[in-house]
């Protein structure tokens, strides 16, 4: 399971509920949860903006 998905079940947030709180498309979050996108790639701003949103650090999100 992705850090992402994991910080997310547990902040109680659906998939849609996360990607419009963070102001991040619908369709991204499936693809970082599975790693179709290798959310270690993605931009910057928008790992800040989901890690606002879950209320962790960036690096919480990545895949290391």
């Amino acid at each position: 399971m992705s850090n992402l998905k994991r910080i997310r079940e547990a902040a109680g947030l659906s998939q849609n509920k996360l990607a419009k709180a963070a102001g991040v498309s619908p369709r991204m979050i499936p693809k970082y949860e599975s790693g179709e996108q290798d959310i270690n790639k993605a931009n910057a701003i928008t790992i800040f903006k989901m890690a606002q949103v879950l209320n962790v650090r960036m690096e919480d999100l990545l895949e290391l």
